[in-house]
């Protein structure tokens, strides 16, 4: 009997090394799968918030879009009056300052392409940088004085590009 018992002492002993996990490959394996699916539960977290993030800075923009375009347009229609009232030694100066400052709104503009990305600003946001971009070259032109200030083409379409953004502001 003490035979018996020894042997079924032996065998539990055995069994209970059936149950010790290998370190072999498949071991290593199942920790690299579960370190991977972290990371990619990681990933997925940090996206959401990157997500969440734009969406707030979008939101954001929107609210704000109109009334910067509409203060903007102010500021570049009372820049055209200062300047051109101004005396003529002092214009040209007075308008290079306006061309950049029309560059600058140009850039805000376009900058905010990305953002608006899918939404209904998209197009706006367009509109603006283009009318921007347009003051500028208008600008820029009435550097060399009243005349090629006054026949500079350009005006139909910034009309046109200030029109499309007005529209879409009055419904906002």
């Amino acid at each position: 009997m003490p035979a018996k018992i020894l042997l079924i002492l032996v065998l539990a002993s055995l069994a209970g090394c059936a149950t010790i996990t290998p370190s072999g490959p498949n071991h290593l394996t199942s920790s690299a799968a579960t370190q991977s699916a972290q990371l990619a539960q990681q990933k997925a977290e940090l996206a959401e918030r990157h997500l969440a993030a734009i969406a707030g800075q979008r939101a954001t923009a929107e609210r704000q879009f109109c009334p910067n375009w509409q203060q903007a347009l102010l500021h570049a229609r009372n820049n055209a009056i200062g300047c051109a009232q101004m005396p003529i030694n002092a214009q040209s100066a007075c308008w290079q300052a306006v061309a950049q400052w029309t560059n600058e709104e140009s850039q805000y503009f376009h900058a905010l392409h990305p953002l608006f990305t899918h939404s209904p600003y998209a197009e706006p946001a367009r509109h603006a940088t283009h009318f921007f971009d347009l003051a500028q070259s208008w600008a820029m032109t009435c550097e060399d004085g009243g005349a090629a200030c006054t026949q500079a083409s350009g005006h139909q379409q910034m009309d046109q590009e200030k029109k499309q953004v007005n529209q879409f502001c009055m419904h906002q």
